[in-house]
């Protein structure tokens, strides 16, 4: 991902802040090209322990199969809020319009899960997550049909050795052009674009 400095985070708070929150992300392989669109958990690094992200597959999905044996390469994408920008908004001129947004991006090695015992353990903790109260019981369900159900999935661990973080965000503008982009931002009802705005450069 083509990051300027301006525009860069390392702050791994804000990284891994971010996953969490946009957390339903695409993993891509190389060989053959292939791009799957799911939702991830990240798995914090705890001691020596690098961040992991897991996802997993339907076993009819051969997406999974790039990951066989000793594992492959992968990337993984989270993006934010973003919204189109007009140059109009600006008072320093001339300029042209842009868009503004915030990304994720993870690198590492893919692993598969495919005991069901992990799998289950994943797929719990995606209920815990979501599901609304009361919502769906794993534990209510007939055991065979879940076991049924962890067999047609597959499950993948990416262990993250690259972090890259962007938050373009009008950093490059003079500071009265920010404060005009996050007030047209907001006027139009990109609420979310307009704070994504004010938090990366720190506007009240």
């Amino acid at each position: 991902m083509y990051t300027p400095a301006v525009f860069r985070s390392d702050d791994p708070d804000w990284i891994f802040a971010h996953v969490e929150r946009h957390d339903f992300g695409l993993l891509v392989s190389a060989t053959p090209l292939t791009v799957s669109h799911l939702p991830f958990q990240l798995v914090r690094p705890r001691g020596d322990a690098p961040a992991r992200l897991v996802c997993h597959v339907a076993r009819a999905n051969p997406h999974w199969q790039a990951f066989a044996g000793q594992g492959a390469e992968a990337l993984a994408v989270f993006q934010g809020p973003h919204a189109y920008v007009s140059s109009s908004w600006y008072g320093a001129q001339p300029s042209v319009p842009t868009w503004n947004y915030d990304a994720v991006q993870a690198v590492g090695l893919a692993t598969l899960i495919e005991d069901p015992a992990e799998i289950a353990v994943q797929m719990r903790a995606m209920a815990a997550a979501y599901e609304p109260t009361p919502g769906f019981d794993m534990d209510a369900q007939p055991v065979d049909y879940m076991a049924k159900m962890f067999r047609g999935l597959v499950g993948i661990n990416l262990e993250v050795r690259q972090w890259t973080g962007k938050r373009k965000q009008s950093q490059n503008r003079p500071p009265a052009d920010r404060i005009a982009v996050a007030a047209a931002l907001e006027a139009r009802g990109d609420h979310a674009a307009a704070a994504a705005l004010r938090e990366a450069n720190g506007l009240a």
